[in-house]
């Protein structure tokens, strides 16, 4: 097992710096040469040891011995003031063994630069949010990944992309395979991803729920096909306050991709925990966890997507189950899904499969647990008159021929 730690700046750059500026004193240049060794030698053992962090720094400058990346400062010529830190975000992204996470990242404004830079829109001030990340491939074959690695604003399709300005050789890249985007079969790395932003850019940070998002990709292949397709999705804090806030929303509702993609706000109308149904659909054990009923209030820009409710309103029920393997052989699920018969005979409603998170591949391995988000709209109105809701988990895509095959298990659902 191999790990790295890049670092931005040696303690003999950082003196040529100072001196150069002029403004250096005896005890600035004690604590940097403390920073560089305490990153140098300690950061890591802090982790390992146990040791607490501290909180997450509040929204006020800092002196420059806080700042996560030095190097901001001197490739840009500006002036860096910390904005927000978060040493524990908790985002990681487990692709079957292939693990993604992000361990820190910190925001900074820069200004008063000498020059403006193409990465500010040529202006003199600007954002830039450094993060560390670690790859840990804990497979037994290298894997291929680009690391991409996104801050989604007001949708999925409106987005800040990770890079390496301001970064350079910190950047994760595979200490043993030749191609960057390779990892050796239980290499480790760890370095860091860069997001620079206009001031225009994270002013909308603040006016939207932002997400950062871990894509999939991991491939055993260079062409990355068969790669692990789904993404992990964060809420992304850029205050303490603000931290609290998303921290307790994303308790509250089932993490779907109504909350995820930033496509609607959500108010309970009621939800039940708790409920532990299990039953056995051949080698799979399905167990029914809870559910929520939630109005749904699109945002501005997702409007559209609920046009056919026109003012009726909108409710959201979630459900939450668990698929368990209990079988020696994987077994392929593709064709699986849920359905909702209302009042018995009264119609069935399938799931809106596009507000589902891509959280359970096609198929799951022998003795694997896998938790599955299904997610059904009605029209608030309508709903209001449903008395009873049974839900119907199996194989519903069997070809007509195949209908007296199928199998099915039943959960009635409490209202």
């Amino acid at each position: 097992m191999k790990k790295r730690i890049f670092f931005l700046t040696s303690v003999l750059a950082m003196l040529m710096l100072t001196v150069a500026c002029g403004n250096a004193n005896e005890e600035e240049v004690s604590t940097n040469s403390k920073e560089e060794t305490k990153s140098a030698g300690t950061q890591e053992n802090k982790k390992d040891s146990g040791e607490s962090k501290k909180e997450e720094t509040t929204e006020e400058p800092s002196s420059s011995s806080d700042i996560m990346n030095p190097n901001i400062a001197e490739a840009s010529d500006g002036d860096v003031e910390e904005i927000f830190t978060n040493e524990d975000p908790g985002y990681v992204h487990d692709m079957d063994g292939f693990i993604v996470s992000v361990n820190e990242y910190q925001i900074v404004k820069v200004t008063d630069m000498q020059a403006g830079m193409y990465e500010f829109d040529d202006k003199t001030e600007g954002y830039v949010i450094t993060t560390e990340v670690t790859i840990n491939n804990t497979r037994n074959k290298a894997i291929y990944y680009p690391i991409v690695l996104n801050i989604q604003l007001s949708n999925k399709f409106d987005y800040l992309h990770g890079g390496r300005t301001f970064v350079r050789d910190e950047y994760p890249v595979s200490e043993t395979e030749e191609e960057s985007t390779k990892f050796g079969a239980g290499e480790k790395v760890t370095g860091l991803v860069s997001f620079v932003l206009t001031t225009e850019e994270y002013e909308k940070i603040k006016e939207v729920k932002p997400k950062f998002v871990i894509e999939g990709r991991a491939s055993e292949n260079k062409d990355f096909s068969g790669a692990y397709s789904g993404n992990a999705i964060f809420d992304f804090a850029y205050s303490t306050e603000q931290k609290k806030e998303a921290k307790a929303e994303s308790n509250k509702f089932y993490q779907d991709d109504l909350m995820t993609e930033n496509i609607a706000e959500k108010k309970m109308l009621y939800e039940k925990e708790g409920i532990n149904e299990t039953k056995q659909l051949e080698d799979l054990s399905v167990t029914l966890n809870g559910l929520q009923y939630t109005e749904v209030i699109p945002t501005a820009e997702s409007e559209s997507k609920f046009s056919n409710f026109k003012d009726g309103g909108v409710v959201a029920l979630t459900v939450k189950l668990t698929l368990e393997n209990t079988s020696k052989d994987p077994i392929d699920i593709w064709s699986f899904g849920s359905k909702v018969k209302i009042d018995d005979d009264r119609g069935n409603a399938f799931t809106a499969a596009s507000l589902e998170p891509e959280s359970v591949p096609m198929e799951i391995e022998a003795g694997e647990t896998k938790e599955k988000l299904h997610v059904f709209l009605f029209r608030k109105d309508e709903f209001e008159t449903m008395k009873t809701f049974d839900l119907e988990f199996g194989d519903l895509m069997a070809k007509e021929e195949q209908l007296f095959k199928r199998k099915t298990i039943n959960f009635s659902l409490p209202r």
